[in-house]
């Protein structure tokens, strides 16, 4: 009886010795995706700043009476360029930001 015991006593403490070792591992995999999930977010937050500079950008370019903007189709291919890249980021930042939610 007294073995029977001993043996179930020594069962236990294996796997309480596993789960800690598991437990170890989750906090240290948890440790590592909190620092990806804050380097996303950082990169995040740049994408954003790049779309609303470019944007900010579009809106200085728009309103440019200068007459270095005598290429009025030239103007018009380098806004549609800019639009495009900054539909790009955003595509970008939507999917990082559905990223970020699912993980």
């Amino acid at each position: 009886m007294q073995q029977v015991i001993n043996e179930k006593i020594t069962g236990i403490e294996k796997k309480v010795k596993q789960l800690a070792k598991k437990m170890e591992q989750l906090q240290k995999n948890n440790l590592a995706l909190e620092e990806e999930n804050r380097k996303l977010k950082s990169g995040l937050a740049v994408y954003k700043q790049q779309a609303n500079q470019t944007t900010l950008d579009l809106g200085v370019a728009n309103t440019d009476t200068s007459p270095v903007r005598d290429d009025k189709s030239g103007a018009s291919k380098r806004s549609k360029k800019m639009k495009k890249e900054i539909e790009q980021y955003l595509k970008e930042i939507d999917k990082c930001i559905l990223w970020l939610q699912n993980n």
